[in-house]
């Protein structure tokens, strides 16, 4: 069994996989983690991957979980120059978000050499992957950190209420403020987008069913870093 781990900065998605079989996925946090782990009657064949963006002491917390649920090999993906002929763009490898490295190459294990990787959350990252190489990314402010931050910083923007998204102009603060922060999001993709026009475009993350539906032209994925994991593990 292979146990792949995804720590993001507000919450841990795992998924339990037999050969390439996906057995069972999750969001949770470690108790939630450690309870799964303590169901499971022998884990000492099992393989975890793990993929961080927390510190070194959130990471030895995890060790200790799974050493203690008897998985002793467990491995902490970091990025690196190249992996599977794929060449990272940073002069410090292990610089870029581990995340964004293991969804590209979750694009380079579906047979992509040049590919957009949009993961639009609390910021929103574009990775560009060219004939097989990584050449560099893009990272911008989120649709709601653009809300949050208008209002932590302006004295007059104010208000409670909820708005869907939307490009057209607003007749209300909240959704001039909703239509600005969607339409620079929105504005900001489809340019990368029509730079790359042989890319294959991915899209993750909680905004982008949204800019989905808002035009952007791409493929809604939630797993790329499982399958970034998943490639990384056959290979490593």
């Amino acid at each position: 069994m292979n146990i792949l781990v995804d720590v993001g900065n507000t919450s841990i998605k795992w998924q339990f996989r037999e050969g390439q079989a996906v057995v069972r996925t999750e969001v949770g946090d470690l108790n939630s983690l450690e309870a799964q782990l303590a169901l499971r009657d022998d884990l000492s064949t099992a393989t975890a991957a793990v993929s961080c963006v927390r510190d070194e002491a959130f990471a030895r917390e995890l060790q200790t979980l799974f050493t203690a649920a008897g998985c002793t090999s467990v491995h902490f993906v970091s990025s690196v120059a190249e992996f599977a002929g794929l060449k990272n763009a940073y002069s410090a490898p292990d610089t870029l978000g581990v995340d964004r490295w293991l969804a590209l190459l979750a694009t380079r294990a579906r047979g992509h050499t040049t590919s957009l990787v949009i993961d639009a959350g609390t910021a929103c990252t574009i990775d560009v992957m060219s004939q097989g190489s990584h050449v560099g990314g893009y990272i911008l402010p989120g649709v709601c950190l653009a809300r949050e931050s208008l209002i932590a910083n302006t004295d007059k923007i104010r208000f409670d209420d909820t708005v869907q998204a939307s490009l057209m102009p607003g007749t209300t603060t909240a959704a001039c403020v909703s239509s600005g922060a969607w339409l620079m999001t929105y504005g900001a993709v489809n340019e990368i987008i029509r730079r790359f026009p042989e890319a294959a475009v991915f899209l993750t993350g909680g905004s982008a069913k949204e800019l989905i539906a808002l035009g952007v032209e791409g493929e809604w994925v939630t797993d790329l870093v499982f399958e970034g994991l998943d490639f990384w593990l056959n290979g490593a």
